[in-house]
């Protein structure tokens, strides 16, 4: 009970934290019950040639294939992202940016392909994934050179 009570908790925070003056502020509801929520820390190098970014992750997904992403470093959103089966949003908050759309999402935005790839489903190129032997993760696409690694715990 304490599980889904701190379940319950973070979700409603992450969709408070995922709030952004646009025209689509949400896909989904992401307070209902029936969520499963991951929590890890990760790296991204947006494109090649930047820095690195290092931070918390957490990815919740449903059963009707709803997804949630939140990329943090404290004290700062880095970014935040919906998918749907046919629907996606990513939003970066420090720069008050929102990208959104239909069908499938554009290969710039690897983050909307991270829930796919821990899946196991096939990627699109120039997305790469691969999991490594000490249980991290490793998505790349090797057109733009940007990438993300990381750790979620079960």
């Amino acid at each position: 009970m304490l599980k889904t009570a701190r379940t319950s908790l973070l979700l409603a925070g992450l969709v408070l934290l995922c709030g952004c003056k646009t025209s689509t502020q949400s896909l989904f509801n992401a307070t209902d019950s029936g969520w499963h929520v991951q929590q890890g820390q990760a790296l991204w190098r947006p494109k090649s040639g930047l820095p690195e970014f290092g931070g918390d992750l957490v990815l919740a997904r449903d059963d009707q294939g709803n997804c949630l992403i939140q990329f943090d470093k404290t004290p700062m959103a880095i970014l935040s992202a919906q998918t749907t089966t046919n629907r996606w949003l990513i939003k970066f908050p420090q720069k008050n940016w929102s990208f959104s759309g239909h069908g499938s999402a554009p290969l710039r935005f690897s983050w909307l392909y991270l829930p796919a790839a821990l899946a196991g489903q096939p990627l699109p190129k120039p997305l790469h994934f691969e999991n490594k032997p000490d249980g991290g993760w490793r998505l790349e696409n090797s057109r733009t050179g940007e990438t993300v690694e990381g750790f979620l715990a079960p």
